[in-house]
């Protein structure tokens, strides 16, 4: 009896001992598995972290890319690529990371991504730097164009002025200087004979005359001067049929009307020229003549008739 009594004891004894470590196996195995929860849940906080840390600087380039838009269609279309591409990886990595479940193999396809979304990071920011460079060059080159443009017009300005200034010299040196002009009323006798007279009633005609003088810059060719006859209101004489036409005084830019056009050759030698002008001749009063070159008054003279 004693030894059936020993012999049972010791059956209990094992079962005991495998209930313990079969106790202690299962509480291992929840431990791990407890702990391996953990483990994975602070690497998804970490690599949650790194991804919240990573996007704010993508942010912050993507900015920066955002300034070089509207350079060129070619540099726009490496910027968009490139922002389209960020937008991609941040929906992968945000996908993974809130996927529910989060295991071994998942986090390591969250840390492929992140590494990814950081060479991302490294290349915006390379091109960045040399977009950045580019840029300065063209400010550089462009201030530098503009300095040579506003030196070019300065100097295109000055020459400019001086060609002006030159041109009017020659303007002024071209024109005519009148002599010897005089104005006198006539009436023709039978025979054809010319007779001063200074009654208006007797008046048929006022002739003018007067000499050129020489002048060598003013080229040899067919000239026109421009003759005004005003009345003793002042008024100038026109008749459209005599030749009266407008004409704009060089100086003022006013509009005048002449009353008759004496046109002659010109060889840079002292020529006398005779006009007669007989129409409208009616008004007792002093009657002046003006003769214009080019819109320059360049001699003038009068008559008074009683």
């Amino acid at each position: 009896m004693e030894n059936n009594s020993g012999g049972g004891n010791k059956i209990y004894v094992v079962i005991i001992a495998l209930l313990l470590l079969i106790n202690g196996g299962g509480g291992y195995l929840l431990w791990k598995e407890n702990k391996g929860k953990k483990d994975e849940i602070a690497q998804k906080e970490v690599l949650q972290k790194q991804f919240t840390e990573k996007t704010l600087q993508l942010d912050s380039l993507s900015l920066e890319l955002d300034q070089f838009k509207g350079k060129n269609a070619e540099l726009d279309s490496i910027i968009i690529a490139q922002q389209n591409q960020i937008e991609e990886q941040k929906k992968k990595i945000q996908a993974v990371l809130g996927s529910a479940g989060m295991n071994k193999k998942k986090l390591e396809e969250a840390n492929k991504l992140i590494a990814e979304y950081q060479a991302t990071i490294a290349d915006m920011q390379t091109k960045i730097a040399e977009l950045t460079k580019q840029n300065e060059q063209l400010s550089s080159q462009n201030q530098q164009l503009s300095t040579d443009l506003s030196a070019e017009k300065a100097t295109t300005a000055q020459l400019t002025e001086t060609n002006t200034v030159l041109s009017k010299k020659v303007e002024l040196g071209s024109l005519l200087q009148l002599r010897n002009m005089e104005v006198l009323a006539i009436r023709k006798k039978a025979n054809g004979k010319e007779v001063d007279v200074n009654r208006v009633k007797q008046a048929e005609s006022l002739k003018i005359s007067f000499e050129t003088g020489d002048n060598k810059v003013l080229e040899n060719g067919p000239l026109s001067l421009y003759i005004r006859v005003l009345n003793p209101k002042g008024e100038t004489i026109s008749v459209a049929d005599q030749g009266s036409g407008t004409l704009k005084l060089t100086e003022s830019g006013e509009v005048v009307q002449f009353s008759k056009k004496a046109d002659f050759d010109w060889t840079q030698s002292n020529k006398k020229i005779v006009v007669y002008w007989s129409q409208n001749i009616q008004d007792a009063g002093t009657y002046k003549v003006e003769v214009y070159q080019t819109g320059y008054l360049v001699g003038k003279g009068e008559v008074a008739l009683k």
